[in-house]
């Protein structure tokens, strides 16, 4: 059975990442107890809160923020994107969303860090919910969500997929592709400080990475 609430950091904000199949009933009491255990973590904090993976109405929105205020002393929440659904926060292109959105997913999820060595493939979408280390590859024929940090390569679309997108929280990879379109990490001094989430997909036969804010 898969854990109703997930918490995974992004720069200085916190992606909630809540089982589609569960109750809300059963997600909000482990949600209240996820916040409760992390009160010292949370609280006065002005955070940025992304809620993915399951669909929210406006009720169940105000309820899940009202756990947080008061069982985490979090005085104000930021929604750093404007949209709550999953395949929204990775594109807001309709193309795109056409081959990914929920009804339609038929993905491989891989549950923790890949270090060194280790490759992960998938025929569908392939999710990871943790790091993707230095020396590990993750490999999809279309879409590549990392809900952590993405440090390795990322290889999406290898069918020759173009609108294909890697999606992580943290970008940093070694190396991107997209169909047969290729991007290497920038060099050291090139680097800029990261914050936000970042999406990567190809425009004019070229792979752009921007702040999913941007996209």
């Amino acid at each position: 059975m898969n854990e109703p609430v997930v918490l995974k950091g992004f720069g200085k904000g916190i992606a909630v990442i809540l089982d589609s199949s569960c109750d809300f009933e059963t997600i909000c009491d482990h949600f209240k107890q996820k916040v409760i255990n992390g009160k010292n973590f949370f609280s006065g904090y002005e955070i940025p809160i992304q809620f993915i993976g399951r669909k929210l109405n406006s009720y169940e929105l105000q309820k899940l923020i009202e756990i947080m205020k008061t069982f985490g002393g979090v005085h104000d929440i930021i929604f750093p994107w404007d949209e709550i659904s999953f395949h929204n926060l990775i594109s807001t292109s309709e193309e795109r969303v056409e081959n990914i959105k929920e009804e339609k997913l038929n993905a491989k999820v891989h549950k923790g860090t890949l270090r060194s060595g280790q490759v992960i493939t998938s025929e569908s979408d392939l999710i990871i919910i943790g790091d993707v280390n230095p020396g590990a590859e993750v490999i999809s024929k279309n879409n590549i969500i990392v809900l952590g940090a993405l440090r390795g390569i990322a290889h999406a679309g290898i069918s020759g997929n173009k609108n294909a997108v890697v999606f992580a929280l943290e970008m940093d990879p070694v190396q991107i592709r997209i169909a047969n379109i290729i991007a290497r990490a920038p060099d050291e001094e090139n680097k800029r400080e990261k914050s936000v989430a970042e999406i990567a997909y190809i425009e004019n036969d070229t792979i752009v990475v921007k702040p999913v804010t941007q996209f």
